[in-house]
């Protein structure tokens, strides 16, 4: 099996083609607007999810079969192959391939350039699990596993660490320290202090790591 490196894409104005217009197609567009891309749909038929979107303007739509050519005046990052036809997938592929765009292939993950993870957020944490094609259940049965251990403590420390990075990167210097910091916080008992909800005692100890880091570069 092929590996795959992954990533997490900016995707905010870009051009996504999803070439399919069922269920799989639908999920793809949620999950692309969530992210700011500009989702086109080509499919003769759209399902209900799908329709309120072009309905109200936020995806645009082609109503028809694809055919050799739809993708080129696009000219899309990322392209979703995602109908009932095994073949027409693989000619969506190709066309997108020639024009430099990656493609998805939904029914077939090991000739897919990417593969879609089963993700969750938490603030401006996203957790993404795969399976790397093998099973899009079992990622999913992960991700709700994952669900229920990671909560709402990560957002918060997300947010704390988010709001003390200027001032960190302004009184330490090097890499190596600012690292070293983040990592004795992510270590400590912050996390386990804001699970049992004792979120003052995890500032002060936040704070406290942070000023120790400072004085000690």
């Amino acid at each position: 099996m092929d590996e795959f490196y992954p990533v997490m894409l900016r995707l905010k104005g870009r051009i996504c083609v999803i070439v399919g217009g069922g269920s799989v197609g639908a999920r793809k567009a949620a999950s692309l607007l969530e992210a700011g891309a500009v989702v086109h749909v080509i499919s003769p038929i759209l399902h209900p999810k799908l329709q309120d979107l072009a309905d109200t303007g936020v995806i645009t739509v082609h109503i028809a079969s694809y055919t050799s050519g739809d993708l080129v005046e696009l000219h899309p990052m990322l392209v979703f192959a995602a109908t009932w036809d095994a073949q027409v997938n693989r000619q969506v592929a190709e066309e997108a391939r020639a024009l430099g765009a990656w493609v998805d292939l939904a029914d077939s993950g090991a000739e897919s350039d990417f593969l879609s993870m089963s993700t969750f957020q938490r603030g401006s944490v996203t957790v993404a699990v795969s399976s790397g094609g093998v099973s899009s259940s079992l990622a999913v049965h992960l991700r709700m596993q994952l669900e229920q251990v990671i909560g709402d403590e990560v957002t918060i420390l997300a947010g704390w660490m988010a709001e003390t990075k200027p001032h960190v990167r302004e009184k330490i210097h090097s890499q190596v320290g600012r690292s070293r910091l983040w990592k004795s916080i992510v270590e400590s008992s912050v996390l386990d202090d804001l699970r049992r909800g004792d979120n003052a005692g995890a500032r002060a100890l936040f704070d406290r790591l942070v000023t120790e880091a400072i004085e000690n570069q």
